[in-house]
């Protein structure tokens, strides 16, 4: 039976489009199951995050943690004997989420889709999201010589659930310590390695 969804996926550019915008809700309805705030971080996706996540509450020193999350999906994706995905994630996107000084940090997800072009399953009790995928933080990577595409590793640890996107939220949403060096306001001149005694 050909499905309105295999109509779409045959026009060109649409089946790209139709997989990302899949992915981004299935986080954003995973999200809502546990609770957690969700959302569009920007009306234009020119910062390489597709979804903002915020756990409502304190946790340390942040009152709701709040990450951006990049949102790949990958067709077949399969872990590995080592218990990680890989994923080849363009260098453009690399670069901004390898980068130390977001104010909001950042986050990679990819969800693997099947190979069948199957996404949703109705069951008895209700529909299920067919999916499955992890994240992880690109923060302080080293840069590339690549031009265009870089393996990435995930591990399959850093489970899309509410154990996993809690976990996530606990350590890259809360604020971060940046050393903030002293600049001599007549000088322009930083004086940060008198300060640190270097």
């Amino acid at each position: 039976m050909v499905t309105y969804y295999d109509k779409l996926a045959g026009m060109p550019g649409v089946e790209n489009a139709l997989q990302g915008d899949f992915g981004e809700m299935w986080l954003e309805a995973v999200a809502a199951g546990c609770g957690l705030s969700h959302g569009r971080p920007d009306s234009l996706d020119l910062d390489k995050a597709d979804v903002q996540l915020m756990l409502r509450g304190v946790i340390g020193n942040t009152y709701n943690p709040t990450v951006k999350v990049q949102v790949k999906t990958e067709v077949g994706l399969r872990p590995d004997k080592d218990g990680m995905f890989s994923y080849s994630l363009d260098v453009e996107t690399y670069n901004v989420l390898r980068r130390q000084d977001h104010v909001v940090r950042r986050i990679l997800m990819v969800i693997g889709l099947e190979e069948d072009g199957s996404r949703i399953k109705l069951q008895d009790n209700g529909t299920l999201l067919i999916g499955q995928g992890a994240w992880v933080s690109l923060e302080g990577m080293p840069e590339t010589e690549n031009t265009s595409e870089k393996v990435v590793k995930l591990p399959v640890a850093n489970t899309i659930d509410e154990a996993g996107l809690e976990h996530m939220l606990a350590e890259y949403g809360v604020r971060s310590s940046a050393r903030v060096p002293s600049v001599d306001l007549w000088t322009n001149e930083s004086n940060s390695g008198e300060e640190d005694g270097e």
